[in-house]
């Protein structure tokens, strides 16, 4: 673990414990609460699933992230796939885009309720059934870096 990262997670613990002091252990629960509800609804879970030439799976968008992005970022297993390997759509029928060609003018955008359909092609080989995927997020808003991640269990292939 880094130190940059040991320190992040020292701050998120004594934010943590102000929370706790000061308001009660309840109120720490419900944030949890919330934190996890809203990051199970983000991914459509059993959606990891092969394709002929990859990985897919599905990001339902709450109305409680919604936005314009400047950057995705998007890794398997701790390996970071360049951008022209990923991509995108709002749902079937609708056309693919690279994250490679996503900036300030041609942002990534995500709308409530419009779900999203993400491929990886020719992803680095995985060594395990179960995959973790972490999407990073630099918005044209505030706050300027969100993340998610998820692990899930690789489903039986569709065509991509």
């Amino acid at each position: 673990m880094t130190g940059h990262r040991f320190g992040a997670i020292l701050s998120l613990l004594r934010q943590g414990l102000a929370v706790e002091v000061e308001f009660g252990s309840h109120s720490l629960e419900a944030m949890v609460w919330v934190a996890e509800t809203v990051e199970r609804s983000v991914y459509e879970p059993h959606s990891l699933c092969r394709t002929a030439d990859g990985l897919r799976f599905v990001l339902n968008n709450p109305p409680l992230r919604t936005g314009a992005f400047s950057w995705v970022s998007l890794a398997v297993d701790g390996a970071v796939v360049p951008p022209e390997r990923v991509w995108t759509r709002p749902g079937p029928g609708s056309p693919w885009k690279s994250l490679q060609g996503i900036s300030i003018e041609h942002p990534f955008e995500v709308r409530p309720g419009e779900r999203t359909e993400v491929v990886i092609r020719d992803p680095l080989p995985l060594g395990r059934p179960e995959v973790r995927i972490r999407i990073e997020f630099r918005s044209v808003a505030i706050p300027p870096l969100v993340w998610f991640e998820f692990s899930d269990s690789l489903g039986p292939e569709t065509p991509g």
